[in-house]
């Protein structure tokens, strides 16, 4: 596609005009991403090599990064005058548990099993605690059905586990799991859905998404040089995820007809794999070239969005 090709790099730099990253979640992102699969470490001048492109610069990086080590999102390394990067344990486990709901979404099928956590009554001491823990909770997909108590359709408690170890509380706290009773659609949890999540606004971030990536994915093509390449994967991913991990991402039967996540997610998963190879040339460029830090592409990379992801032909072959 050499005509669209050539539109690539304009409607890339609209869409940094018009909404650029943050340095912060872009890092974030981007160590996840791409650089998790290749050993999980880079040096910072390689990051900027990276990001700038994307319109952050030096100094903007320099900054987040620091910050993201002092909030134990990050860990460095001080190698003489350079500093290698990577995910902290606890910037690690966030970031896998986030994985699921970016790169595969929710399970079709559904139990009608709530899980339900309830904060007692904590001394005033915690009150601090308990403003933290209802920020993640809500962050993770949960919603307040009434004071103290929060809900998730299917079983979450895992993921509700890890938010009370996150904020440290976990023994102030119930995770049920609970059966809806209710005899008829307004007395049941589903009947609170429209009350407890707002789903108009997840909506309409899907829609823009979609009318956002549409057209780069007509642009870009299997071609797309992989400076552009890497620069659309990383901007899709990064739009992506800021979509999806505010999305509590509800069973079918609870959302409405033609949810437009459906459709985001089938452009989502197309784009990421039609520019993922060229992509990689770029970054592979760009981070191999200290051996002792960086790996070769891990295959388990291939079950992101698994029904876009190539064919086996493309992966490694099964021991």
């Amino acid at each position: 596609m050499p005509q669209a090709s050539s539109t690539l790099p304009s409607l890339l730099h609209a869409l940094l005009e018009r909404d650029p990253p943050r340095a912060k979640s872009l890092s974030v992102t981007l160590l996840g991403d791409a650089i998790g699969p290749h050993g999980g470490s880079i040096w910072l001048s390689d990051l900027i090599e990276l990001v700038t492109p994307l319109g952050i610069n030096e100094r903007l990086l320099r900054t987040s990064v620091f910050r993201l080590v002092a909030q134990d999102w990050l860990q460095s390394e001080r190698h003489g005058r350079r500093s290698l990067y990577r995910l902290s344990q606890s910037g690690l486990a966030q970031t896998q548990g986030a994985s699921e709901r970016i790169y595969s979404g929710p399970r079709e099928d559904w139990d009608g099993h709530w899980t339900l956590v309830v904060l007692p009554r904590f001394g005033n001491s915690s009150l601090d605690g308990r403003g933290q823990l209802r920020r993640e909770l809500i962050w993770a997909g949960f919603a307040a059905i009434a004071p103290g108590v929060f809900a998730l359709p299917r079983n979450q408690a895992a993921r509700a586990r890890k938010v009370l170890d996150n904020v440290g509380i976990r023994d102030k706290a119930l995770i049920l799991d609970a059966s809806d009773l209710g005899l008829d659609q307004e007395s049941s949890l589903a009947g609170l859905v429209p009350q407890c999540w707002n789903l108009d606004e997840v909506a309409q971030h899907y829609r823009n998404f979609s009318a956002t990536f549409a057209p780069l994915l007509r642009a870009a093509g299997r071609n797309a040089p992989p400076g552009l390449a890497f620069a659309l994967r990383a901007l899709t991913l990064h739009e992506w995820r800021r979509i999806v991990l505010h999305d509590p991402q509800l069973p079918a039967q609870m959302l409405p007809a033609a949810w437009p996540g459906v459709a985001a997610r089938e452009l989502c998963g197309e784009l990421y794999w039609t520019v993922f190879e060229r992509a990689e040339e770029h970054l592979v460029a760009v981070i191999s070239r200290d051996p002792s830090h960086y790996s070769e592409l891990d295959p388990q990379v291939y079950q992101r969005f698994a029904s876009h992801s190539p064919d086996g032909a493309r992966r490694p072959a099964a021991a």
